[in-house]
């Protein structure tokens, strides 16, 4: 989870950059505020002026000369012009479609865009599970208004997709890479544009593992001796990407390139027994359905010599690599991407190679910040519904603060239970959540849920997870009512290191000053079971700091579960609240609001705003 650590950092580190900016702003305003008052003045018309040729030379007005007097006069301000339009823009284009498929697309000096993003298998092949994994995160930076650099961390940790010989093999693919990108030509009429984009990449590959059940590396050719093969190698990527635009809503982009890596690793090689280097030929389709809505696709086809696949039987092979998606800016600053693609790499050097032991299709889904463009507006919260910034117990509401607030709850029942999470609102219609979980003393009421308590909700697991909420409705920008979908995702900690997914849509309705209720469906997925429940809940304010939270969960499956809560809130301030409640929920957190223990508990939570 070293991934999820880096994008904490990086919140608090973007969080630091937008109060000093805003801060900056308001600085500079004052500086420059200027009185205006209306002057009266008459003035005398201008005669009409007559024009006439200079000895009668009528090819002074030629249109052809006229134009090009008139482009080498202004010329040299086409970039001043561009610069001008580029700061007046809404949206920010897309840098990429693939990552080995660069577009022709800039930030301007000192913009910068953090993505993160999650490429994961359908199934969970031999292992089981949610799926075989790829997390990745990469930070964009306009160096100026014509060149970029990026930074790229990737992490897989799932078992080779297919068994070997039988066998589940660990595998591991550990990624830092640093990008550039240049722009190498543009047309006048911004048509046609071509770049150089080059990257240097450091990557850890390791296979097998040591201990009692130790399994044999695949890079292990010479004997069967099992135990863990770690290797450390430095892979490079270089192309040209070519733009043109089609018409106002089309561009097409080609791009040719080269991957450069060793197609061996270690010495129990016999021949070659990696990938390789490649060359390719890569095509990609931008069309724009709106001005905020993308459709994305991309082909690219391997020229060789080396491979960019290998199957069960470790057999290496040349795969095409195809990519098929959207790109959507839910607001200027957040951006969501969605893709079906069989790339299994997330850098430019590795995004070529398909999943590990297999070529199977792929979902891709993304997330962009980018802080350098306007937000959406929100009219303030009235102070009545301020109680609802720090959400459910366990059924969570629609409801989060502003861009740049942070969140903080902390949970500890009677049962020794440990829950806490902090969330930052990236803009106004996006939260971004990581949180943990260690569970204590679960009796759970339905035994046939005994998988899912051994491994999610054991003693002996910690759950860390991370995720994020998207607002699609809110009356602070006009609409009825509240809703928010909401995603989350992470590992156990134990001894099977499983993962789940966890999804609910909350909505929330105002009926009143003294109610509000919630209805929340939601869905729990993973590799052991799944299945989709829902939660209702209600907030009665008995007075002003003093509110009221009934709280119900239910499953729905053959063997339903369902729990009740009863939570009593008091705001100590604005930011600053204590809740007090009595549950039989499994837990506060994700799949435990959707499991019934037998013995009910009582705990406290602490919310935090600031």
């Amino acid at each position: 989870m070293r991934l999820i650590f880096y994008i904490f950092l990086i919140s608090q580190l973007l969080n630091f950059l937008d109060v000093f900016a805003q801060k900056l702003k308001e600085n500079s305003s004052q500086l420059s505020s200027i009185k205006w008052e209306k002057v009266e003045e008459k003035s005398k018309p201008f005669k009409k002026i007559i024009w006439k040729s200079y000895n009668n030379d009528e090819s002074y007005f030629d249109d052809e000369i006229l134009e090009e007097e008139l482009e080498q006069t202004f010329g040299d301000n086409n970039e001043k012009i561009k610069k001008i339009d580029n700061n007046q823009k809404t949206y920010q284009e897309s840098l990429q479609i693939q990552p080995h498929i660069p577009l022709n697309n800039f930030l301007d000096n000192g913009d910068f865009i953090f993505s993160t993003h999650w490429k994961s298998s359908f199934s969970g092949g031999a292992a089981g599970g949610t799926g075989n994994q790829n997390y990745a995160a990469r930070f964009d930076f306009g160096l100026s208004n014509d060149s970029l650099f990026s930074i790229y961390l990737s992490e897989a940790d799932d078992p080779l997709y297919q068994s070997i010989e039988g066998q589940v093999i660990p595998n591991n693919w550990s990624s830092i890479a640093l990008g550039y990108k240049k722009k190498i030509f543009e047309s006048k009429n911004l048509n046609n544009s071509l770049s150089f984009a080059s990257s240097l990449e450091y990557w850890v590959v390791s296979s097998g593992s040591d201990g009692a059940d130790s399994k044999k590396s695949i890079y292990n050719e010479i004997d069967n001796n099992t135990g863990h093969d770690r290797h450390e190698t430095f892979i490079y990527s270089y192309s040209f990407p070519f733009s043109k635009e089609l018409n106002s809503r089309t561009k097409l982009t080609l791009v040719p390139g080269a991957t450069l890596i060793p197609n061996t690793l270690g010495g129990k090689n016999i021949g070659e027994n990696f990938y390789g280097n490649n060359y390719f030929l890569a095509s990609g389709l931008n069309f724009n359905i709106s001005e905020n809505i993308q459709l994305i696709s991309s082909y690219t086809y391997l020229l060789g010599p080396g491979n960019n696949s290998f199957n069960e039987d470790i057999k290496y092979l040349r795969k095409p690599i195809y990519s098929y998606g959207f790109n959507w800016d839910a607001s200027p600053i957040i951006g969501i991407e969605g893709k079906v693609t069989n790339g299994f790499g997330t850098t430019p050097a590795t995004s070529l190679l398909t999943i590990p032991s297999d070529n199977k299709p792929l979902y891709y889904v993304g997330a962009k910040y980018k802080p350098f463009l306007e937000d959406i507006y929100f009219v303030p919260i009235s102070k009545s519904n301020n109680a609802l910034l720090f959400g459910g117990v366990t059924v969570n509401n629609a409801l989060f603060p502003e861009k740049g607030i942070s969140q903080i709850s902390l949970n500890y029942d009677d049962k020794g239970n440990l829950f806490g999470s902090y969330g930052y609102s990236l803009s106004n219609i996006f939260q971004l959540e990581v949180s943990t979980a260690s569970f204590n003393n679960n009796n759970l009421v339905n035994k046939k849920n005994s998988d899912l308590h051994n491994i999610y909700l054991n003693e002996n697991t910690s759950n860390y997870r991370f995720g994020g909420k998207l607002q699609i409705f809110s009356p602070q920008k006009d609409d009825l009512f509240w809703m928010t979908l909401r995603t989350s995702l992470g590992r156990n900690k134990g001894s099977n290191h499983q993962g789940y997914m966890y999804t609910e849509l909350m909505n929330t309705f105002r009926c009143n000053d003294l109610l509000t209720i919630n209805i929340s469906p939601k869905y729990f997925f993973s590799g052991v079971e799944s299945f989709g429940g829902i939660g209702l809940s209600s907030y009665i304010n008995l007075s002003n700091n003093l509110m009221l939270i009934p709280e119900m969960n239910t499953s729905i499956k053959n063997d339903s579960d369902f729990n009740s809560t009863l939570a009593l809130r008091y705001s100590l301030s604005t930011g600053k609240s204590l809740d007090l409640y009595y549950s039989n929920s499994a837990g506060i957190q994700d799949l435990g609001q959707l499991l019934q223990d037998k013995k009910p508990r009582i705990g406290i939570k602490l919310n935090f705003l600031y």
